[in-house]
This record gives structure tokens, sequence and C-alpha cells, in this order.
């Protein structure tokens, strides 16, 4: 049997121990303490660092979106690793349009004034072409090439349909900006002339490997600019391919043969005049009406290339600006 003494040293002995390991602990808690707020305090600010670069990531996502059409960022952006665009031939409906005579409003405007005016026009352009699910190619100074049919593709008489509807869209948009341009100093207003030709273009990335385009080429792409430098102020030159795919809503007449150079046969060009569904699309494009009184556009007539429809809506024009002054007295 132990001592008293012997009992009293085991104790000591034991309650040291049990103090050395509390203190021990104590070291321990404290170490994971520190460790705890350092991981704390760097994961803080990793998540600061990653909170400004996905803002800074977004920004350039919003930078990226006004270079590219919505179909085309879809297709980048949208799906995981590395996209491949590669060239394919589709079916596609080209629209090209221009500025009458820009050259000429440039040298008379003032330069801040034109591009002001000028990037409203294209704003409002390119607002109209995504609406409808056109593919903007590009903006080539006052020129506009729209594409619809890729990339995404559904149905080629759609995609007619789309093209046709929009331009309608717009020249009914710009017969409103003709008469602001004009009162902000323009006197030739606003003459956009357009043309649309369906038919199978190359389309797909071209360029440089360090500097692509998404475009189209080919020879149908030609015959849509050809109709638009062939088109008066205010119309839509349509081919006949084109008024084929189109539905009886559509409103279109014949106008001319055209030969295109590099074509082996001759094109029937029709001149989109209006969709029944939109009656005001079919307003006769030489007069713009408003509460003040009326804009008389520029007419050009020649008794050999004027068709019978254009000097119909010549006459119905003077007709009601003759009708108009009338009025006022």
């Amino acid at each position: 049997m132990l001592s008293k003494d012997s009992q009293n040293t085991d104790t000591e002995n034991d309650t040291t121990s049990w103090e050395r390991e509390r203190k021990g602990m104590e070291e321990e808690i404290h170490d994971l303490k520190i460790l705890y707020e350092t991981i704390a305090e760097h994961s803080s600010a990793i998540e600061n660092e990653l909170d400004d670069k996905n803002r800074e990531v977004s920004a350039l996502i919003q930078q990226l979106k006004k270079y590219l059409s919505p179909q085309l960022y879809k297709l980048i952006v949208g799906k995981p690793g590395n996209i491949s665009l590669d060239y394919r031939r589709e079916f596609l409906t080209i629209f090209f349009s221009d500025i009458m005579n820009f050259t000429e409003i440039s040298d008379r405007t003032d330069p801040e004034v034109l591009s002001d005016i000028l990037n409203e026009y294209l704003n409002d352009m390119a607002q109209i072409a995504l609406a409808h699910g056109g593919t903007v190619d590009k903006f080539m100074g006052d020129a506009i090439m729209v594409f619809f049919g890729a990339p995404e593709h559904t149905d080629d008489k759609n995609h007619a349909r789309d093209c046709c509807k929009m331009a309608l869209e717009m020249q009914q948009k710009i017969r409103h900006i003709d008469h602001e341009w004009m009162q902000r100093g323009i006197p030739q207003g606003l003459k956009v002339r357009m043309g649309i030709h369906s038919g199978y273009c190359t389309v797909g990335n071209f360029g440089a490997e360090n500097r692509m385009d998404y475009t189209i080429i080919g020879g149908n792409v030609n015959i849509a600019s050809r109709l638009e430098s062939l088109a008066t102020p205010q119309s839509i030159f349509i081919s006949s391919i084109t008024r084929n795919l189109l539905t009886n809503d559509f409103i279109a007449e014949f106008d001319q043969m055209l030969q295109v150079k590099g074509i082996h046969y001759p094109v029937e060009v029709f001149r989109l005049l209006g969709h029944r569904e939109d009656v005001h699309t079919v307003d006769n494009p030489y007069l713009v009406k408003h509460k003040d009184g009326f804009v008389l556009n520029e007419i050009e007539f020649d008794h050999k290339k004027t068709s019978s429809g254009e000097i119909s809506r010549i006459k119905e024009a003077l007709h009601n600006v003759l009708s108009i002054i009338d009025k006022s007295h």
C-alpha cells in the first residue's frame, strides 16, 4: 500500500501532466485560430478578386455583344471549349442598303452632326434587323449588309419573309427620319435604296488566324448588291427567287430584267411595295405627311425606264400634294 506522500506525489504528477496537455491544446487551438483567420482573410481576398475578374469579364462580354449579331454571339459564347466556325454552303436571303447621295451629304454637313445622325440611323436599322432575326454582317460607311439563314437556319421561306418584312419596316422608319434630317439642316433628307436576293452562298470564317470575319461570299451576294444599286430612292428591289419564296400577303410588282456581270441568266426584278397585314407600309414613297404639311421626296422620271406602277405612284403623290394645298386655303 502506497504511503500518503507517494499518493500526493502521483497526484501532483498527474496534475502537472494534465496541465501540460491543457497548455498544449490551448496552443494548438490558438494556432488553429490564427490559421483559420489567415485562411478566411485569404479566402475573402480571393473572393473579392474573383468578383473583380467576373465584373471585368462581364464588361468585356457586353462590349463583345456590340460587335456580334445575337446568333453569332450565342454560337461563340454559348458553347464551352474552342468553337470552330467552318465555312459551308447555305441557302440564304441577303439584304443590302445604302443612303442615296451620301457623299454630297457628307461634304455639306458638319462632321459632328453627321456622326450623330448616321449613328442614330444605323442604330435604328440594326435594332429592326435584330428584331426580325437578321445577322448584321457589317456596316460599310452608310451601307448595311444583313443576311438571314446563318448561323441559325430554320426555313428558306421564313428567312425570305422575315427579310422583306424587315426591309419594309426599315423604310417606314426612314420616312420619319427623313423629315428629322431636313429639320436638322440636311436639305437632301434621308433617302435609302435596298436590294434583296436569295440563293446559295458560302458562309463562315474568312481571314487570317488572328483576325477572322464571319461573313458570306458568292455570286448571289453580288446579285443582292447589284439590286440595291439599281433601286430608286425609298424603294426595295427583290429578285424573282426571293419573290417566289414569299406568300401572296406580300405586294410586289415586276419592274425590269437585270443582266448581272458574271451571271449567265437575266434576273427578274420586282419592286416590293408592302405587306397586307401592315397596310401603312404601302404608303406612297414620294410623299410623307405630317401635322404641319408634307414633304415631297425627290422624283426621278424617265419615260423609257419608269414602270407603269411607278408612274401611278408619282401621279398619286402629285394628286395628294395638290389636294393638301387646296385644303389649306
